[in-house]
């Protein structure tokens, strides 16, 4: 949570000085640093590092939606969106697209307690829009 906090703070601080393209060109290179010094580090400590043929699709195919998220954040926050107000709604509407993905792709379970949370998310995302 730390983490993605700076992030967010980071990219909003950037946003109106850098096109979109350009600070996300920036943001996946340091990101691909950081993953390349901690699967080094693993390794070195005797860690294995898995790597399966049958899933390496999976993340390659999440990779474009990371750059596609990404440039749609920076150019929301470009467009002057407070980072108070832009980054509730970013994550607020990512919990409720990824259950509803989960559910219906995934097939888990529809609790009435996902239900309530979706519902909730949805409210405080209508109450930070009117602020």
């Amino acid at each position: 949570m730390t983490s993605y906090g700076f992030y967010n703070l980071f990219i909003k601080l950037s946003s109106d000085k850098l096109s979109p393209p350009i600070a996300v060109i920036f943001l996946t290179g340091a990101s691909f640093v950081v993953a390349l010094v901690a699967a080094l580090i693993i390794k070195i400590s005797g860690q294995p590092l898995s790597f399966s043929k049958n899933v390496i699709l999976f993340p390659i195919v999440a990779g474009p939606f990371a750059g596609i998220a990404e440039l749609f954040y920076m150019f929301m926050f470009s467009k002057g969106a407070p980072l108070s107000i832009g980054n509730p709604i970013v994550v607020g509407g990512t919990v409720i697209i990824a259950t509803i993905l989960g559910i219906i792709l995934l097939r888990e379970p529809l609790q009435a307690m996902k239900i309530v949370g979706i519902i909730v998310t949805i409210a405080g995302l209508v109450i930070l829009t009117r602020v």
